[in-house]
């Protein structure tokens, strides 16, 4: 989507208006559900890409989140 002239994941876009959060540019929102498209508030938490790969190699291994156990 198009923020004041930019382009902005919609996610990354409802995470910051949901939680009222200025993030900077090397941190990620991450997908809580796994489902990249999803915009749910709920679902999306701030972290690394450290953070975010952690969490692909759990699922991929695993096939479930255990952080959100």
């Amino acid at each position: 989507m198009r923020f004041r002239g930019r382009q902005v994941a919609a996610a990354r876009f409802v995470y910051c208006v949901a939680n009222r959060a200025v993030i900077g540019t090397t941190t990620m929102v991450r997908h809580r559900c796994g489902n990249e498209l999803c915009c749910r508030p709920e679902h999306l938490v701030e972290g690394s890409a450290a953070d975010n790969k952690r969490d692909d190699w759990d699922h991929w291994a695993n096939g479930v989140y255990f952080s959100l156990l």
